[in-house]
């Protein structure tokens, strides 16, 4: 049994002689490598907001921090409260006017709006009467309630905005203040909405639902935790069962756990010093870690174990253990860190972050295994009971399978190219698309919420689009406002919008108002300077924090159009946005279209982008390197084979079970991308030390399949 790697043989023989003469070195190298890692905890921050999926040169994210600093924020936590004998009557009526109040006093809402605050414009007479729908001092008569119905559901924007068709549910709306130089609190928001709601559940039959954007950032950052608390003890168990399996020793499980969490907890130290903040993607970092850690020291026990069976003394046995897989665990090591490094250069700033750290992680957990791992095993190897299986003893139950592969290996590699082939295809017909709110079980109360206001109401979904008029004033130019109004139109025309919100009803209800509530005369004034008054007169009749500056900017450049509709999948909210566009293009309008729903769908066209570079130059950099160390290009053009088969079979299974590409399936990608590597290095270095060693092929694989396989079986399980 020679000890001796074929493979750059000099690396390995002096860096484990080092090893094995200064253990406790190495146990302390180890250990300081782990509080560096450690160190880096409390550096980590989490955004689970939209600007944690950004770069901040990002242009769609300069476009809504530009539409932010003009308008404010377009974030909204939003009540949606359903009586199943209507809105309309006295117990409804009061609980919201309640609602509305106790809303103004939740952290960091600068504005609401429901229906008893809205600010309604009519003729009474000769005089023009703005006022809440229903004010504070109005008898909550049934014939009051009643006429107050028909008004609402009779107004041009009230359906399909604050309340349903059926007037059984109605929205309110609490505005977030703009970003400034602290992201608003969406934890914060959300725990006292839910407060809130749970107190008016307790006294009233109504059924409360929350929707908006702080709920799904809410909902992202719970169900991270969530999943996290329940899923890494799960792997974490998984790992105990099936190592104890593999290597039958407690005292080599634990030292193999010890690796393996510490990797998984040593990751995020090391987001925390490379400043990858924890979003709903790089939490999924210590569950990388876990596997990566387990590869390294399953190899190193499992060779040590199975040689030590064989009679060879634990010290011998440790030493042939590190040296015989030094090689090729630092391979697996850099084509890996490779991988993960190619998404380093992703436009999605979570893919970016994870990729880094996930990188440079790969590379710890290495340095950790020959240092901590190999340190505590050169000192403390424990026992290994000897038995009666020999090498060729275990050669001789693989032998029917080499046989087997030699004997059909020409309809074996048809078959892979078949199925390579095949792969190609079906990932062609993989559509990228993603809805955020899907991403949710539909037991999950944002899911709920989103749901039932899109059958009821309309849609808590909403794009929010900045007309610029290119010169101060100029959105009061009556020419101007046309050509906004005939955008309006068209977007109002799509099948898919439920309402757009805009300046422009104010002013035609003002311009209706002003002549004496005639319905013809309910559009926009002829003149600039009646444009103006109507502002104004609007403006000064407003209750404190009801302000038009949400919808028209204090210069008066532009206004602001906010489109509600339902459509829910990226694909289709992309179409719609560049109709739009095209749409503004035509009426000779400067136009863009942002907003936090918008930037969300907007990422997923970085996934084409970030999917095919990063998968391409993986796949350039794992050959390069395979090529250096085989010496051979012969071998990395094998190794491209089976490292490529993986990915299209994943591919096609997306398309086979109706799911699309995402950024939660190219997370898939790299994963898979590290594992298949990590085998197939396995195997070629194995092979190539074995027939460099004077083996012939049949019989170096018969080796393989005898001493590699079940490692790597264990590896691949976990």
């Amino acid at each position: 049994m020679s000890q001796e790697n074929h493979i750059f043989p000099n690396i390995s023989i002096r860096s484990v002689s080092y090893l094995e003469k200064h253990p406790i070195a190495a146990i302390m190298a180890g250990i300081a490598l782990v509080l560096l890692m450690l160190a880096g905890l409390p550096r980590v921050k989490a955004d689970f907001t939209h600007t944690g999926f950004f770069h901040e040169t990002d242009v769609w994210l300069t476009d809504f921090q530009a539409f932010e600093k003009r308008f404010g924020n377009d974030d909204t936590v939003i009540i949606a409260v359903h009586s199943p004998s209507g809105i309309f009557d006295r117990d409804s009526v009061e609980l919201i006017r309640e609602l509305t109040e106790q809303m103004w006093l939740l952290p960091e809402i600068v504005r609401v709006d429901s229906i008893v605050n809205f600010q309604r414009v009519y003729a009474q007479d000769d005089d023009i009467m703005i006022e809440p729908l229903v004010a504070d001092g109005d008898a909550l008569t049934e014939a009051f309630l009643e006429g107050r119905r028909e008004i609402a559901l009779a107004h041009e924007t009230l359906p399909g905005y604050m309340i349903s068709p059926d007037a059984r549910t109605t929205l309110l709306f609490g505005t977030i203040r703009p970003a400034g130089e602290t992201e608003p609190d969406a934890a914060e928001i959300i725990g006292a909405t839910r407060e809130l709601v749970a107190t008016a559940s307790e006294r009233s039959d109504h059924a409360f639902h929350i929707s908006g954007s702080p709920m799904l950032v809410t909902a992202f950052a719970e169900i991270a935790e969530s999943d996290n608390g329940t899923t890494i003890p799960l792997v974490l168990l998984s790992c105990i069962v099936i190592l104890f399996i593999a290597l039958r020793s407690v005292l080599h499980v634990a030292y193999a756990m010890l690796v393996i969490l510490l990797s998984a907890v040593g990751s995020i130290g090391i987001a925390g010093w490379l400043g990858v903040q924890m979003t709903s993607v790089t939490t999924a970092l210590p569950q990388i870690m876990i596997a990566i850690g387990v590869v390294d020291s399953v190899h190193v026990l499992a060779t040590m174990r199975r040689v030590q069976r064989r009679g060879i003394t634990a010290k011998d046995a440790v030493v042939y253990a590190l040296r015989k897989n030094f090689v090729p665990t630092l391979v697996t090591t850099l084509t890996t860190s490779a991988g993960f490094i190619s998404f380093a250069l992703s436009d999605i700033k979570p893919i970016a972050g994870l990729g880094l750290a996930a990188a440079v992680g790969t590379t710890v957990v290495w340095l950790m295994t020959y240092l901590l791992l190999g340190g505590l095993l050169l000192r403390f190897p424990g026992k290994t009971r000897k038995t009666s299986t020999d090498a060729a003893a275990e050669e001789a139950r693989v032998r029917p399978i080499v046989e087997l592969v030699s004997q059909r290996r020409m309809a074996i590699l048809i078959g892979c190219g078949l199925l390579f082939a095949g792969g190609i295809f079906l990932c062609t017909k993989v559509t990228v698309d993603a809805d955020p709110v899907k991403y949710f079980a539909e037991y999950h109360p944002l899911r709920q919420g989103f749901d039932m206001i899109d059958q009821e109401v309309g849609s808590a979904r909403n794009i929010e689009i900045v007309v610029d008029s290119g010169r101060t004033d100029g959105a009061k130019d009556p020419a101007f406002l046309e050509r906004v109004e005939r955008l309006e139109e068209a977007i109002e025309g799509m099948d898919e919008v439920t309402e757009v919100l805009s300046i422009l009803d104010i002013l035609k209800s003002s311009n209706r108002a002003l002549n004496g509530g005639d319905q013809a005369a309910y559009q926009l004034a002829d003149s600039e300077e009646k444009i103006a008054q109507q502002l104004l007169l609007y403006s000064l009749s407003l209750p404190q924090g009801m302000t038009i500056n949400n919808r028209i900017t204090i210069p008066n450049d532009a206004v602001r159009l906010t489109v509600l509709w339902t459509i829910s999948r990226s694909t289709m909210a992309l179409a719609a946005i560049d109709r739009i566009e095209k749409e503004a293009q035509a009426l000779d309008l400067d136009v863009v279209v942002t907003g936090k729903y918008s930037l969300y769908q907007r990422l997923e066209g970085y996934v084409v982008t970030s999917f095919l570079s990063s998968v391409g130059i993986a796949l350039v950099m794992i050959s390069l390197i395979l090529l250096i160390v085989f010496r051979s290009v012969r071998y990395g053009l094998i190794a491209l084979m089976p490292n490529a088969i993986p990915l299209v079979v994943g591919g096609s299974a997306l398309w086979l079970m109706g799911d699309t590409l995402n950024i939660g399936t190219v997370l898939v990608v790299s994963v898979t991308l590290g594992i298949a590597v990590d085998d197939t290095v396995y195997v070629m270095a194995d092979f190539r030390r074995l027939t460099q060693g004077g083996l012939s092929p049949r019989e170096a694989l018969k080796r393989i399949y005898a001493e590699t396989a079940p490692t790597l079986l264990t590896t691949t399980a976990v």
